[in-house]
């Protein structure tokens, strides 16, 4: 009978319209129009409790769920230079009905119960640059087998809840306190930056990868309290691998070289802290 409260059908038209200006050989433009959807997953229609794997907060979904319809823009300029090197800058705009979001459950002991409910809309906007360069022009010798690449997002979002709504969908009380809020789990930017090398005859390579993201809300606020933010997360990654012959690879990681801590603040104090530490693995692959 559950099983069966899950099922849900739906027919839709989604159209798309790209359109691409070349220049020359090396750069284009391109614009993208479409409408898509965002479907919720068995989970978040089911009124099964589960453990979020991210946060480790107990969640229950919403069978009234609906699904989520967007319209997105998308500019984007991109040059293709000598070597494979290259860059691109996008602009994008998201206009979202029904976005699918978190809210928080009131009046419940320990962790907090987290429901999932739809808003009534939402927008994200920003910019996106991505490169690809070779160091050969620094000079010869090791400068020649290195490369950098990465990517950088600056945006903003907004969604608009309706508490009443939100009762109705849910069953449950939900006294949010920012009815006006950036989008559960956005930050406001995000760096991605790799260094690496590539050897001459092709036995040796290794990378060296930085990651960092802005704070993000993971539980909303609610009877009055502000939203619960996850504090900007500096990841730094090397990765090595050596390959003596055809058939094998050894493999070398070390993942999160500065110790960083995982933290959840709640206006401006320390919420919860997980330490992750820095992890070591070392593999060796044979391929028959």
């Amino acid at each position: 009978e559950e099983i069966e409260q899950l099922f849900f059908e739906e027919d839709d038209f989604f159209p798309s319209l790209e359109l691409t200006y070349m220049m020359d050989n090396d750069m284009q433009f391109r614009l993208n129009m479409s409408q898509t959807t965002i479907r919720p997953d068995l989970r978040d229609v089911s009124v099964t409790f589960f453990i979020d794997p991210l946060t480790e907060f107990l969640v229950r979904g919403t069978p009234l769920l609906q699904s989520s319809k967007l319209d997105n823009v998308d500019f984007r300029w991109e040059w293709y230079r000598e070597a494979g090197n290259n860059v691109s800058v996008g602009l994008f705009y998201k206009d979202m009905e029904a976005p699918i979001e978190s809210v928080q459950s009131p009046a419940q002991d320990g962790p907090p119960l987290i429901r999932i409910a739809n808003a009534e809309s939402g927008e994200v906007y920003g910019v996106e640059v991505e490169f690809l360069q070779d160091l050969a022009f620094i000079g010869d010798g090791i400068w020649d087998n290195l490369f950098t690449t990465g990517n950088i997002t600056i945006s903003d979002s907004e969604i608009v809840l309706d508490r009443q709504n939100i009762v109705e969908q849910t069953g449950v009380s939900a006294a949010i306190t920012n009815v006006e809020r950036r989008m559960t789990g956005h930050s406001q930017y995000v760096l991605n930056m790799q260094l690496g090398y590539d050897s001459d005859n092709g036995e040796h390579s290794a990378s060296l990868v930085y990651n960092v993201f802005g704070e993000r809300i993971l539980i909303p606020g609610i009877d009055g309290f502000d939203d619960n933010f996850e504090q900007p997360f500096h990841s730094l990654d090397m990765v090595y691998k050596y390959y003596p012959d055809f058939n094998s690879t050894v493999t070398l990681r070390v993942q999160n070289i500065l110790g960083e801590d995982r933290e959840i603040e709640f206006n401006d104090t320390l919420l919860r802290s997980e330490t992750r530490g820095t992890g070591i693995r070392l593999s060796y692959k044979y391929d028959f």
